[in-house]
């Protein structure tokens, strides 16, 4: 655990004085048959998946959703707002992480029982922010985008894609090709994923950059990575993890988006496999 953590709180000064406006969600759900009929205590627990920079809960609905649920898993993603076929597009320019942490608590209040979170790239960091309020039963961390804020990372980007991190500085959505974030889909299935991406909110951006802290985590916790990740390097997953004293899982030979890529029936194995060991 990390030794600078404060204590959880659901409310902060901000959420008070300034507090976030709803939105319309998409929260898309599989419930297995017969699920509310288990005893409460040997039900498997709902799984709510959220999504990173420009995705929405399609990302999810592809492969994961339907994978777990025939694992008996009752699953749900939602698209955060200004995404997918949620409400709040005209308002993205404004929206802040805050708004998205807001979007997950509102889901999480909806859901049969408490959810174990499985967030993705950015879906990762606000999962945590989430966490930091409220204990969900689980924490499933993959490709997370840095705890400490990619700063460290803006060298290597200009370096590398000048174009795209001047973009970004402007005010523009970070672009994310094929290349960045498959290894084994074919051209036009990577292309396919590519053009649903979206807008991004150029001030959660913004945010990513900085560090954040975040309370006591009891729930456990896990954190999945690949060697192959050309949007988040393996010192972002290798802090993640260590801020929660556990072992990074890695998976070699998948890209970025482990939920669409080749291979992410093995990625979501670990999953699965960790939910029904742990939570």
């Amino acid at each position: 655990m990390s030794k600078r953590r404060r204590a959880s709180k659901v409310m902060r000064l901000w959420d008070w004085s300034v507090p976030p406006t709803g939105a319309h969600r998409e929260v898309l759900s599989i419930v297995p048959e017969g699920w509310h009929d288990q005893p409460r205590a040997t039900r498997k627990p709902p799984l709510l998946f959220v999504h990173g920079i420009a995705h929405g809960a399609w990302c999810w609905r592809e492969h994961w959703m339907p994978a777990a649920a025939e694992r008996d898993y009752p699953v749900f993603a939602l698209s955060l707002r200004g995404h997918g076929d949620s409400g709040g597009r005209k308002r993205l320019g404004r929206t802040l992480l805050r708004h998205y942490v807001h979007d997950v608590m509102q889901t999480i209040a909806e859901l049969p029982q408490p959810p174990v979170i499985v967030g993705h790239s950015m879906g990762a960091l606000i999962s945590q922010l989430v966490a930091d309020r409220y204990q969900p039963r689980g924490l499933a961390l993959l490709t997370p985008a840095p705890i400490q804020g990619a700063a460290y990372m803006l060298p290597t980007i200009l370096r590398r894609r000048p174009l795209d991190a001047a973009k970004v500085v402007a005010g523009g959505t970070l672009p994310l090709r094929a290349e960045q974030l498959f290894v084994g889909l074919d051209q036009t299935t990577a292309a396919r994923y590519v053009d649903r991406l979206g807008r991004e909110s150029p001030w959660a951006q913004y945010e990513l950059f900085v560090p954040h802290r975040i309370g006591p985590v009891r729930a456990p916790v896990l954190v999945v990575g690949t060697p192959d990740d050309r949007v988040v390097d393996v010192r972002a997953v290798e802090e993640t993890a260590r801020a929660y004293d556990v072992e990074p899982v890695w998976l070699p030979g998948i890209g970025h988006d482990l939920m669409l890529d080749a291979g992410w029936e093995k990625a979501l194995g670990v999953l699965l496999d960790w939910v029904d060991e742990r939570c």
